[in-house]
């Protein structure tokens, strides 16, 4: 996966029900124009492994151009990425349902 195409990318904790129900918000107020990555997912693991480290699993995750949010600190980079995103071409890499 390359990173760069795909930003910005929400990264969530797919084994937590809250979490999924949170990360389907995003994707359905983005209208699907994110992308949305589970940690434990292959991507989520090859991300965690390229920009973040192991402590990544306590929260979510907003990385855009220049930086990786997470937690409270993702927010407003959400809000922000949520209103400004264009429609994405095409992406394999989306939220599983």
């Amino acid at each position: 996966m390359e990173i760069k195409e795909n930003i910005p990318i929400v990264v969530y904790d797919d084994q937590c029900y809250l979490c999924t129900k949170f990360a389907k918000m995003v994707n359905f107020l983005s209208r699907g124009n994110l992308t949305i990555i589970g940690h434990y997912s292959n991507e989520g693991e090859e991300i965690r492994n390229q920009i973040l480290d192991d402590s990544a699993l306590e929260m979510f995750w907003v990385i855009d151009e220049k930086t990786a949010y997470g937690g409270r600190a993702a927010l407003i980079p959400l809000i922000r990425a949520i209103i400004t995103s264009k429609k994405k071409k095409s992406s394999d890499m989306k939220l599983e349902k």
